[in-house]
């Protein structure tokens, strides 16, 4: 009895600690979306870009960003300075300027995920 009261107790705390790690993980990406620094040990910034991409560019470029409405993004040959223009700008009647919704952290993290794209 005392070893399966033992096993569900330590089971009840390997479950706490997975769950306070990804609340964790869950508050450095919040962060990060709202323009501060991420938490130590909070994902990346490609992985907090691609979070924003599904979220706002998918549909246009499509979730794998090959290109629907807008065009494919993989190999891009555009300085981050250009990438980041048209992120905040966009383009008159063809792409949604994002200038006013993203900070900068999150277009460094756009920029970072659309490099991963080959």
């Amino acid at each position: 009895m005392n070893s399966e009261r033992q096993s569900r107790n330590e089971m009840k705390g390997g479950a706490k600690f997975l769950f306070l790690i990804l609340v964790i993980l869950g508050l450095g990406l919040v962060n990060s979306v709202a323009g501060e620094a991420p938490a130590a040990g909070s994902p990346g910034p490609a992985v907090i870009g691609r979070t924003l991409f599904l979220k706002n560019c998918a549909h246009c470029h499509a979730d794998d960003a090959t290109g629907d409405e807008g065009p494919d993004l993989h190999n891009l040959h555009k300085s981050d300075d250009f990438i980041s223009r048209r992120i905040r700008n966009g383009v008159k009647g063809e792409m949604t300027a994002f200038g006013q919704k993203f900070s900068d952290s999150d277009v460094k993290a756009l920029i970072a995920y659309l490099r991963t794209l080959k």
